[in-house]
């Protein structure tokens, strides 16, 4: 400990110098982040393939070059010209911008092109302008999640929605029980609308006529400070001719598009009467590998003039960049005295657009 002390102060030490200094430019053109929180100018030696360490050259407090090494498990992210800097000999998954994704052993880096081995395959050269992306996948977990795709269900819960909103040109398809069919689409960066209907009751008739059960719903969101999200919104329910319900809410989310919390109150409708008393939610996502999520979603709603009923639900989502499925329980203390773990909850949801 006291060496690699030792060594952080020379390093410091020679980048105040090496401001100074015109012949010194050769040694901070690279940078490598520790965890730590200190960033090193240096000279990233390309030479080295050795997977556990990274080699550097730089110049100490009296300006000669010297050589010193950081293993990799205390280095957050390393740049080399400003650019992310690859480890040869390393694993890496590579995502074309066709959608194609590979996984292999990095050999070498060109200007226009890098050559990788891929298992059963040999080498493989491919150029940099097809690539989409090139993940590392022994890097530490922290940059590894960084490198994970976006959350693209971050707008939504089981079956309520958070503040975050969908961006104009983005939409989904989310199939409930096979039955339940929604669609939403962002309309604008902050404004979303959707609708939906049962096939039960679209595709067939009771003695007096077809009674189909038909749902609409307005969403605006807005991200008003950093990790934390408003939004407002209605849903309304009808069966034309033979009444009307739904819900007109407020939510705030708290957290990243990973993993977050949200609060919402709403307020009921039937036929046009408002209920007295709120209904609240309070729901969350918590990111538990790249394409795994814990989700939950609680209701407290109002019975008669000082009860609550409260309903829970819980589950894990399953998705990938465009389709995801949700396989979770709902239950209650009338539900849990019947069936211990809740009521099955299965939906399957495809993401559209951008």
């Amino acid at each position: 400990m006291v060496r690699i002390n030792f060594i952080l102060i020379i390093l410091i030490s020679g980048i105040f110098l090496q401001a100074q200094e015109n012949d010194a430019k050769s040694y901070t053109q690279d940078t490598v982040w520790l965890k730590t929180g200190l960033a090193v100018p240096c000279l990233i030696n390309e030479e080295t393939s050795d997977i556990d360490f990274i080699y550097v050259n730089y110049k100490n407090a009296v300006g000669e070059i010297e050589q010193s090494r950081f293993p990799w498990k205390q280095i957050e992210t390393a740049h080399q010209n400003s650019i992310p800097f690859f480890l040869h000999s390393s694993i890496y998954r590579i995502e074309l911008n066709d959608g194609t994704t590979l996984t292999g052993k990095l050999i070498e880096e060109r200007d226009i092109e890098i050559d990788i081995e891929l298992e059963d395959i040999g080498q493989l050269t491919i150029k940099r302008a097809k690539i989409k992306s090139i993940i590392p996948l022994d890097s530490s977990k922290k940059a590894g999640k960084s490198l994970w795709f976006n959350n693209p269900h971050a707008t939504r819960l089981l079956f309520a929605p958070t503040a975050i909103p969908l961006k104009r040109g983005e939409g989904y398809y989310q199939n409930i029980y096979i039955v339940g069919n929604m669609f939403n689409y962002g309309v604008l960066d902050n404004l979303s609308f959707g609708g939906g209907f049962d096939f039960l009751t679209m595709f067939s008739t009771i003695d007096d006529g077809w009674h189909p059960m038909l749902n609409f719903n307005i969403k605006s969101g807005f991200q008003v400070a950093d990790n934390f999200h408003a939004g407002a919104g209605g849903i309304y329910v009808t069966i034309p001719g033979e009444g009307s319900a739904g819900i007109i809410y407020g939510l705030g989310t708290v957290g990243s598009y990973n993993s977050n919390l949200t609060l919402g109150l709403g307020w009921g409708f039937v036929d046009g009467s408002f209920e007295a008393k709120p209904f609240i939610m309070i729901g969350g996502m918590a990111r538990m590998s790249e394409k795994l999520w814990f989700v939950s979603e609680n209701w407290i709603s109002p019975v008669g003039d000082d009860n609550y009923y409260v309903v829970v639900s819980y589950g894990i989502r399953f998705a990938a960049k465009r389709i995801a499925v949700d396989l979770a329980f709902i239950n209650s203390k009338d539900i849990v005295q019947e069936i211990f773990i809740g009521i099955p909850f299965v939906d399957f949801v495809i993401k559209l657009g951008k």
